[in-house]
């Protein structure tokens, strides 16, 4: 046979080409699910860095419309349904409805190049395109963006639909709270962590309220019981009032009207107009179907009592603020207030309106000692019913007949419900006695500024007549200043709840009397993390009684994370600086042999204990301590304080802190006879972090770093060493970003091999 001696390379290209069936353009595209164009890990989160890991990349997938460019091309409605004016905007969906499934399409042009304007609800689709991030700027290069597909008319750029169009996937439900814990930005924060599996996806939220808004484009926003806030953005016409093609005329509801649900897509409306550096996630309603406003009930507020503490002559006037902000003009039909003693049967009583908007009446006499509870009902002329307590299975408003307004601490702290709440809030005490346990040298007035804005907390003293449940109580006002721990006091003032916290206000000198000065302190209550468990919530009556007390964890505690977020969250499991991205406000979860996680705060004591929340301890100054993960603490001791959705311990001094067993060497984390290599830390780092192994043999080591490329970019370490935990510093001010791999060999003079790698990532 004979053979060719030349083949021209491009006839050579073809021919490999065409034997292998592609050709150059669909070489160019990488299959990939939206599950790896969207998902991060939760340190990438904690820190609001959500952009894609596939950004740039030309890439196809196959997913379900959610919302596509027109209205309904199958009933032949080629109105635009998503806004603008020279381009195609769809959103997608992981046919599967996993997480982290959700994406934006976007065509740069009106044109039919692509085949995105014929889609339509519900169809499956393939796609080609390339991985962008709306809003990604110089400034915000890895943050607070908007992950989208770009299917510009470039060679390739394609969208093929698979079979039939039939409908959008079901809602997945969610609570505000996944996207922003409070008002965001008014003192609230972004919920990275949470919120950004459900970027580009169809949710639910149920049983809210309309509140205000932030310019046009979100022109007003839902919020939960807890005031948790999320922004309505009106990128669909059938929701805007200046619509670039007409769907219908729509009126944005009035603020107070009640929610049933409200659907959507979820984005990050990040930079989006002169009001987008305040905005974290946008729910985006597509269809009318999609929002369910109900009639907005009356609200109720400012209940108050008179006398404030009641004696048993006293005909108690009760009187409470009722408004009814209906979507029509409802008026209040029948206001009455409920009453019972001791548990016993309900009495009701209609409350006529006296004067503005307040309603009041008298309830009648009751013995000393009488438990008396009562409710506010309000109802109006379309059916809307407001109670206030608003949840009146977790709490009423109560107060207990007394013989005068002299009272014990135990009096002011006590709550028969899960409210939390002193009966005497808002009215004056006197007579209450203890010991100062806490001074404000040990929780002095504390400010704190970062990119997540300033974090403020008062000095703050308390004092406590021996032990036991309800024993503690905060003082707050300037004259507290003189008082120190060991003080024997006798003070009088107003009864508050600060943030869920009770308090005792004092205006002035007069206020506090000292009786005696040097008083041993009360022994601090020793409790297990079990006790104080840190999924509790505000008022829970096991845990509440014990706010202000002085506890201590008795026993060794281990750090099992060492930045918890609000609520049950754990943002990451490397010390890292405090944002406006992840919140931590310094708190640490513990958990002893009881094995349930309890809450620690830092911030606020006059120690030296960090988790780095403030940025300038690492590495560690000198006398501080840097708490890592898995830590071990001898014991801890302090108050126990309420913020933020969560009871925390917050230690005064060093002495309240134990002996600190670092990480490597904790006896449930580590066996020292064991050879080890720990992660990195911190981690991610920039660009410096710290490598440390446990040696128990001597020998010879090897601890090199690697690139993705697997090549060898740095040796550590190379030679005998001798037992023991080794620290080695890896400085990568020369690298560039990126993931990168350490991998310890040792071969131990016990004959033994031990190799193990692991991974790190350096962002800069």
């Amino acid at each position: 046979m004979k053979k060719l001696k030349y083949i021209p390379l491009y006839l050579l290209s073809a021919y490999i080409l065409y034997a292998f069936g592609f050709n150059i353009m669909n070489a160019a595209f990488t299959f990939v699910t939206l599950q790896q164009v969207q998902t991060k890990s939760p340190d990438s989160l904690a820190l609001g860095r959500d952009k894609s890991d596939l950004e740039g990349d030309s890439v196809e997938f196959i997913a379900r419309i959610v919302a596509p460019p027109k209205v309904s091309v199958a009933n032949n409605d080629f109105r635009t349904l998503l806004r603008g004016t020279s381009s195609w905007t769809c959103y997608l969906q992981d046919t599967a409805n996993g997480l982290f499934g959700g994406i934006v399409i976007r065509q740069g042009t009106r044109g039919p190049a692509t085949g995105l304007d014929l889609m339509d609800t519900g169809q499956i689709i393939k796609v080609r395109g390339v991985i962008q991030e709306f809003g990604a700027t110089s400034g915000n290069n890895f943050a607070n963006c908007l992950t989208q597909l770009s299917i510009d008319t470039a060679v390739g750029y394609t969208v093929t639909p698979i079979g039939t169009a039939t409908k959008r996937p079901a809602p997945i439900p969610v609570n505000v709270s996944e996207f922003a814990n409070g008002d965001y930005p008014n003192g609230g924060t972004i919920n990275y962590v949470q919120g950004e599996k459900y970027e580009g996806m169809y949710v639910e939220l149920r049983n809210l309220t309309v509140a205000a808004g932030i310019g046009n484009r979100q022109p007003w926003s839902v919020i939960d019981d807890q005031g948790n806030k999320l922004y309505m953005r009106d990128f669909s016409n059938f929701y805007s009032t200046s619509p670039n093609e007409t769907l219908r005329v729509w009126t944005h509801p009035s603020i107070g009207t009640y929610v049933n649900y409200i659907r959507g897509v979820i984005i990050n409306a990040n930079n989006e107009g002169a009001f987008g550096n305040q905005l974290p996630y946008a729910i985006v309603p597509i269809y009318p179907n999609d929002l369910s406003l109900g009639n907005a009930p009356p609200t109720l507020s400012n209940p108050t009592r008179s006398p404030g503490v009641p004696t048993p002559p006293d005909s108690v006037t009760v009187s409470v603020t009722a408004v009814d902000p209906g979507l029509n003009s409802a008026t209040i039909t029948d206001m009455k207030v409920f009453w019972r003693y001791n548990r016993g049967a309900y009495s009701s009583k209609s409350m006529p309106l006296v004067t503005g908007n307040i309603y009041s009446t008298k309830m009648p006499p009751a013995p000393i000692g009488t438990l008396v509870e009562y409710i506010f009902r309000a109802e109006d002329n379309q059916g809307g019913v407001k109670l206030l307590p608003s949840d009146t299975l977790r709490s009423k408003l109560f107060y207990i007949v007394r013989q005068n307004d002299s009272m014990s601490i135990q009096d002011i702290q006590y709550c028969p419900n899960n409210g939390g709440r002193s009966a005497y809030e808002g009215y004056d005490v006197r007579g209450v006695e203890g010991i100062v346990t806490c001074d404000t040298s040990d929780i002095p007035a504390f400010s704190y500024t970062s990119s997540g804005g300033t974090q403020t907390s008062p000095r703050r003293v308390y004092i406590q007549n021996g032990q036991g449940k309800g024993s503690g109580i905060w003082l707050s006002g300037n004259p507290t200043d003189i008082l120190r721990r060991g003080d024997r006091v006798r003070v009088m003032g107003t009864v508050e709840e600060n943030f869920s916290v009770t308090r005792i206000n004092i205006v002035s000198t007069s206020g506090i009397n000292v009786l005696s000065t040097g008083n041993p302190l009360p022994t601090p209550e020793i409790l297990t993390t079990g006790q104080i468990p840190n999924s509790t919530i505000d008022g829970d009556t096991l845990v509440e009684p014990w706010e202000s007390v002085l506890i201590r964890f008795n026993t060794s505690v281990e750090i099992n994370c060492i930045n918890a977020g609000i609520g049950i969250a754990c943002t990451t499991q490397e010390p890292l600086q405090d944002t406006t991205f992840r919140r931590n406000f310094g708190e640490i979860l513990v958990k002893d042999a009881s094995n349930v996680l309890s809450r620690i705060e830092l911030q606020d004591g006059n120690h030296k204990f960090t988790n780095n929340w403030d940025g300038t301890q690492n590495p560690p100054q000198p006398g501080y301590t840097l708490l890592t993960k898995n830590d071990l603490i001898s014991y801890v001791e302090g108050v126990l304080f309420f913020a933020f959705s969560n009871y925390k311990l917050t230690p005064r001094k060093d002495p309240d802190f134990g002996t600190v067993t670092p990480v490597g060497v904790s006896n449930n984390a580590v066996n020292l006879n064991d050879y080890q290599l720990f992660q990195n830390y911190p981690n991610p780092f920039n660009p410096v972090t710290t490598i440390k192994f446990n040696l128990p043999n001597s020998g010879i080591v090897s601890l090199k770093v690697y690139d993705m490329l697997g090549r060898e970019i740095k040796t550590l370490m190379n030679g005998f060493t001798s037992p023991g935990i080794h620290s080695v510093n890896f400085d990568a001010a020369g690298y560039s970003s990126g993931v990168y791999f350490y991998k310890l060999e040792i071969n131990g003079n016990d004959g033994n091999k031990f190799v193990i790698t692991k991974r790190m990532i350096l962002l800069k």
